[in-house]
């Protein structure tokens, strides 16, 4: 259950960003080192940094690229990440820019906004590289099996900093998770999103 309290907790944040067609997410191996996982852009919060002046300095650093943030029509709260029930707290917010979604309690929560760039993301040399996906890759790697090569054979795009093993299994982490659930429950949303009907 959402509580207020979880808006004084932030201790991270995030953005999913749209480049022209595609969302962009970093990708690199998981921790068993046989997987390459997805995950949205962002990080930890600094002293005395606010919630956009972390996002701004983070993309920066893992993306090389400035963005601008959509206002979300809708924000919705999940107690964590493994949760498949959410909420929305629209109503509850009062900010001038509202994120896609907000995760945890009343000690830790991250937000994540949506926003957009003119200009290729290029990854940073703390990422392994930026995977570039469509609204039909997101749905066929939550469901199904996709190796890297396959996904690039495909026409797939990928922008490596770090060598990465194309033989290896793309799975979705907890952001493309939430985004496919979303799809599932037939919001157009994210159909908004990739077709550039969302109003900026």
């Amino acid at each position: 259950m959402f509580e207020l309290s979880v808006l004084n907790a932030f201790k991270t944040v995030g953005s999913f960003i749209f480049y022209q067609d595609t969302l962009v997410f970093m990708i690199g191996p998981d921790n068993t080192g046989k997987r390459l996982g997805i995950m949205r852009l962002g990080g930890h919060i600094e002293k005395d940094e606010s919630l956009l002046q972390a996002l701004e300095r983070e993309i920066k650093e893992e993306g090389a690229v400035e963005v601008s943030l959509f206002n979300a029509p809708n924000t919705f709260y999940k107690a964590n990440w493994a949760d498949t029930n959410y909420c929305d707290i629209s109503n509850k917010l009062q900010w001038d820019i509202k994120p896609l979604i907000i995760t945890g309690d009343n000690s830790r929560s991250t937000a994540v906004f949506l926003s957009h760039t003119e200009e290729e993301p290029k990854p940073s040399s703390e990422a392994h590289g930026l995977i570039f996906l469509k609204e039909d890759d997101i749905r066929y790697i939550c469901t199904k099996k996709l190796h890297l090569i396959d996904f690039l054979n495909s026409g797939g795009k990928l922008i490596q900093q770090k060598e990465l093993d194309l033989n290896m299994e793309i799975y979705a982490g907890v952001h493309l998770s939430f985004l496919n659930k979303l799809m599932e429950d037939d919001n157009n949303l994210i159909h908004s999103y990739f077709t550039g009907s969302l109003p900026k």
